[in-house]
């Protein structure tokens, strides 16, 4: 699987408030972040399907001189 529809990433924003005990706070500035890499490169994660679950993994930025974010 390699790409997650509207309603998956719904229901794994779900699971994942529960796990950190039902709120979290995203700022302004890493939500702009997070939908605007200034890398140019589009998803910031990788889904992997395993037997009964999803991975979902971040994959770091490169930064400026090549490093990883």
């Amino acid at each position: 699987m390699r790409y997650l529809s509207d309603v998956n990433v719904r229901a794994v924003l779900i699971v994942l408030i529960e796990r950190a005990g039902g709120t979290i706070e995203i700022s302004n500035g890493e939500l702009y972040d997070a939908m605007l890499p200034d890398n140019g490169n589009g998803e910031r994660f990788e889904i992997e399907e395993l037997p009964g679950c999803l991975r979902l993994t971040t994959v770091p930025r490169p930064g400026p001189n090549g490093d990883h974010r």
